[in-house]
């Protein structure tokens, strides 16, 4: 791979210091950080200690690979030790936290990260002593969406609850048994990492001194504890750091990620020196010109690099809410007439997909706890050669069907003790590999499975697959019967498909990606969870949540952006919401 960067990206692969790079959608930002990697890499004797190394940290393991992935085309090689690409949570985790949690408080075994929340509430409600003190807690506020507040506090579901009297009684108690049975969630790593850092400040000094150069991508998806951790990082000789990202594309709020933090640092120039990447090479100038409504009045203007009289404006297709299908056609339409082979439909949430797909797609009969969707997501993995993620899965899954009841403690245990063992891995590979096919109806892949599974591993009984108890009904056993697992498995595992073999999916699961085309389509009814035009409407100068998301879909598409709306939605309307140029169907 070889490029010729722009003036934007050359200031930023040769600046040092305290940086913070603000990229807009298509600015190339992936590509860049690898060019900022590969020129301190050349550099790094001459810079640095031998023995130290670069940390470079994302939010989520496929941005991670991207990077890694975008390193080794420009250079044939990956990225050498001691230098690192992590998520965040994993250096969190293996570097600080789980090595030096003990000296916070010493339960006489090492720690777990827990990378099934849910399996806390199944602890602390079954625990009748619990149950007589704070059943209602219990089951209003589950204990797995408890946590720490960066002031001690304590949070539900991300909001502070620190006033509530008699919830913090009950969450001090949840998170005191959760940590002496040493059980933490990727968000109370977090926070034990800042008391230790806090307390032994020349732990922070050690990390400063191994890692002098630390590169956080996804940067706007931080929390504010992770940001305090970086905060003890630089009081204690980190002095190289850069923050790269976009505030408009922050969808984790709901893991307490903060983009106005982001911002707050951008605009700190005392102390933060700011860069901005505003070459958009992705998307023509007439769409950059509808996602730029979401952005703020005192950023930079997005350039677009493909500028042409003959690029497509905006399309705007209303919709018959109890009919998708002449809207869907008229998108698919367009796409052939253009020549545009790699096109999507974008929706906020499942409800809105499944009124596209039909009812019928809407049926799936396990939920996430039970055996037959974790074999059907390990076959998945499988197929999409994530060999790794796939035996990890089904090692797990036969540990809980040969041990019934297990402790978390206990499974983990064993599962280190089986993860480099060659002929168990070979025998739950051969699992993966040879569970029935998904061409059956869902009947019959659940006798043939269950009797598979007791088969290979010469379990006493037929393991039970568990039933949502809200499918048990006349027309949900009919449907049991009638259904390809197929069906249901592209629905809730893959893109659902139109019938002309379009893509269906949510807005959450294209963040990062590119496409010819992108057909958003928004609801008809204003609701909490719901997108519609209303959301359009900057009122603040930071875009809501909803905006963000809105923000994400229309900056995914290289020649045409499709935006859907009901029919009853008047011109003069949609006019008054969306001020730029487009053609209503």
């Amino acid at each position: 791979m070889s490029i010729v960067l722009s003036k934007e990206q050359l200031v930023y692969v040769q600046s040092f210091g305290k940086v913070i790079l603000n990229a807009c959608p298509g600015s190339g930002k992936t590509t860049t950080v690898a060019y900022k990697l590969d020129e301190l890499i050349k550099n790094w004797e001459l810079l640095f200690s031998k023995n130290s190394g670069i940390l470079c940290l994302s939010f989520t393991n496929v941005a991670k690979n991207e990077i890694a992935e975008k390193f080794k085309e420009k250079n044939g090689f990956s990225l050498p030790y001691p230098h690192y690409i992590l998520t965040i949570d994993s250096f969190v985790n293996s570097f600080i936290t789980l090595p030096f949690a003990h000296k916070l408080k010493d339960i006489g075994k090492r720690y777990k990260i827990i990378d099934d929340i849910s399996y806390l509430d199944k602890i602390f409600q079954s625990d009748w002593q619990l149950m007589k003190t704070y059943k209602s807690y219990l089951f209003s506020y589950k204990p797995s969406k408890i946590d720490y507040t960066i002031n001690s506090g304590y949070s539900w579901d991300g909001h502070d609850k620190s006033d509530d009297l008699d919830f913090v009684k009950y969450a001090k108690e949840i998170k005191t048994r959760q940590i002496n049975m040493g059980l933490l969630k990727t968000s109370d790593s977090a926070f034990l990492a800042y008391l230790i850092l806090k307390k032994y400040p020349r732990i922070a000094k050690y990390i400063a001194s191994k890692f002098p150069y630390l590169i956080i991508d996804e940067a706007q998806d931080t929390s504010e504890i992770q940001h305090s951790i970086l905060e003890l990082l630089y009081n204690q000789g980190l002095k190289n750091i850069d923050l790269v990202g976009d505030p408009y594309q922050c969808l984790y709020q709901w893991r307490d990620a903060s983009p106005e933090l982001f911002l707050q640092k951008f605009d700190d120039c005392e102390n933060w020196k700011g860069l901005y990447l505003t070459e958009n090479r992705r998307s023509t100038k007439k769409i950059i010109e509808v996602f730029s409504m979401l952005r703020r009045t005192t950023d930079k203007e997005i350039i677009p690099i493909l500028d042409s009289e003959a690029d497509l404006p905006l399309h705007v297709i209303k919709y018959d809410k109890t009919d998708y299908s002449e809207a869907i056609s008229k998108y698919e339409k367009l796409c052939l007439d253009n020549n545009l082979s790699s096109n999507i439909i974008l929706v906020r949430g499942n409800a809105l997909k499944n009124s596209l797909l039909g009812k019928e797609s809407d049926y799936f009969p396990w939920d996430k706890s039970s055996i037959a969707y974790k074999l059907i997501q390990s076959r998945i993995h499988l197929q999409s050669n994530e060999i790794k993620e796939a035996v990890k899965k089904i090692r797990r899954l036969i540990i809980e069907l040969l041990i019934p009841g297990i402790s978390f403690s206990d499974l983990k245990e064993k599962e280190n003790e089986l993860k480099n063992d060659k002929d168990s891995n070979s025998i739950i590979f051969k699992i993966v590999r040879d569970i029935p096919s998904f061409d059956l109806s869902l009947k019959e892949w659940t006798v043939k499975t269950q009797q598979y599974l007791k088969s290979e591993l010469q379990l006493e009984n037929m393991p039970d697959f568990k039933i949502r108890k809200k499918n048990v009904t006349k027309k949900g056993k009919i449907t049991f019967d009638k259904t390809t697992l197929e069906n249901s498995v592209n629905h809730y595992f893959k893109k659902a498909i139109t019938e002309n073999n379009f893509p269906i999916t949510t807005i959450h699961q294209v963040k990062g990606m590119t496409f010819d085309s992108v057909f958003m389509i928004l609801n008809d009814k204003n609701h909490k969870e719901n997108i519609t035009l209303n959301d359009f409407v900057l009122k603040e100068e930071m875009p809501t949540e909803k905006q963000r998301l809105i923000y994400v879909a229309i900056s995914r598409p290289r020649n045409l952006l499709c935006i859907g709306v009901p029919k009853t939605m008047t011109d003069e309307k949609l006019k008054e919401f969306l001020n730029c140029e487009m053609l209503i169907l």
